[in-house]
């Protein structure tokens, strides 16, 4: 007996086992299919894509392994394993492969959409037997990572107010100035992008979830309620203030020297507000033509973190280690010796990664030179793969930074 995507058709799962709908009408027709057909009867599900038999037939030791963390549609599938099991007789998933069985798929779907418009479409229940579940995780696989994700798992979805509004407020203002529609999923994996150092994940991170200690945090302490203010603009210090609006000695310069080294990338420069600087791992760069172009991406977001870091770096150094002096700055100086050593830092750090003894995390060359191209001291004097050759012969071009004292 041939289970065949006709049946997804005619069911759906219930809202509560959906958590992808692309995968979940195979997932109903192979359940209603399988409930259906006696016992000792063998099944052989035809199926569009490969997701499902790979889920059942290769995944399955994992999975069960693992608990199923991480699975789209788990408890489907995990009901699913459970039928497939109460039977004796064998059971079989391929991909459709001739051209009749792809019009099989086609009649499914249209048989689909009319059943769907019509509302004929009946959910699907899965019948269980407790003595095939198979729950928790191996304890012989279980690592440290994943008992802590599954313990992470258990606990109930508490979102902090402070958080879901700087997140709401970050994706809002991606839709407005750029049109597009960033998930929320997108943005929190954005900041583990890895052009971002780690130290930088763990302070965007923090600055998503409003939980860096300025601002509000010191008007609960009794006693410190001053440091609430910027001691320079003696307003509230949020990291929004910290970020784009200080006055002190440092910031401006920061952003000066970003759009300096930015501009040689012929690409628009704006100075990025709060929310573009929390979402900087989902900018997008185009050509004229629309074409993407990945390696402006990616300076763009070594650009911005450390440029806040730094900021943050800065602004630590003269709150804290020198709160008994408040008229203590960084001079214009030594901010950008500072800049110019951080930047060379992350180049160099660039150039490190291209050797193959780190195997498959090793950066392309390719890479490394589109990102830093038109940066550097005298490019046109260097070979032209130069990520082997010493570091002190390798740096971003400081020049035109003289000509900001002259505008």
């Amino acid at each position: 007996m041939q289970g065949t995507p006709i049946a997804a058709a005619l069911v759906k799962l219930e809202p509560h086992l959906v958590q992808d709908s692309q995968s979940s009408g195979e997932i109903a027709a192979a359940i209603y299919t399988a409930q259906l057909a006696p016992k000792d009867i063998p099944l052989h599900f035809i199926c569009e894509s490969e997701d499902l038999r790979n889920n059942i037939c290769r995944d399955l030791r994992r999975w069960e392994d693992s608990d199923w963390l991480g699975a789209k549609n788990k408890d489907a599938l995990r009901a699913l394993v459970n039928i497939l099991r109460q039977r004796c007789a064998p059971s079989t998933f391929r991909q459709a492969v001739d051209g009749d069985e792809w019009k099989m798929i086609d009649k499914g779907r249209d048989l689909a959409k009319k059943f769907d418009q019509e509302h004929k479409t009946k959910l699907v229940i899965p019948e269980t037997e407790q003595f095939f579940n198979l729950t928790g995780a191996r304890l012989s696989s279980l690592t440290q990572r994943l008992a802590y994700r599954l313990i992470r798992r258990q606990r109930s979805d508490i979102r902090r107010p402070a958080t879901q509004r700087i997140v709401n407020n970050v994706i809002t203002s991606i839709q407005i100035n750029t049109g597009r529609t960033v998930l929320e999923a997108d943005l929190w994996i954005s900041l583990r992008s890895n052009e971002i150092r780690k130290p930088i994940q763990d302070f965007l991170l923090k600055s998503l979830h409003g939980a860096l200690r300025c601002g509000k945090y010191w008007k609960h302490i009794p006693g410190l309620e001053e440091r609430s203010k910027c001691a320079r603009c003696n307003v509230e210090e949020t990291m929004h203030h910290i970020f784009t609006e200080c006055s002190a000695t440092g910031r401006d310069e920061i952003w000066n020297l970003v759009e300096h080294t930015w501009s040689k990338k012929q690409a628009d420069w704006s100075r990025p507000s709060y929310d573009d600087i929390l979402s900087a791992g989902t900018k997008q760069w185009r050509t004229v033509k629309g074409r993407r172009r990945p390696t402006a991406e990616r300076l763009w977001k070594i650009l911005i973190s450390e440029a806040v870091f730094l900021i943050w770096k800065m602004r630590c150094e003269r709150v804290i280690s020198h709160n008994d002096d408040r008229d203590w700055t960084h001079s214009r100086q030594e901010t950008r010796a500072r800049w110019l050593t951080t930047m060379n830092r992350r180049l160099h750090l660039d150039m490190s990664m291209t050797n193959k003894r780190f195997g498959r995390l090793a950066l392309n060359n390719n890479v490394v030179l589109s990102t830093w191209r038109g940066t550097l001291v005298d490019e046109l004097a260097l070979p032209d793969d130069w990520t082997g050759l010493s570091r002190v012969l390798v740096g971003i071009d400081i020049r035109p930074w003289e000509d900001i004292d002259n505008g």
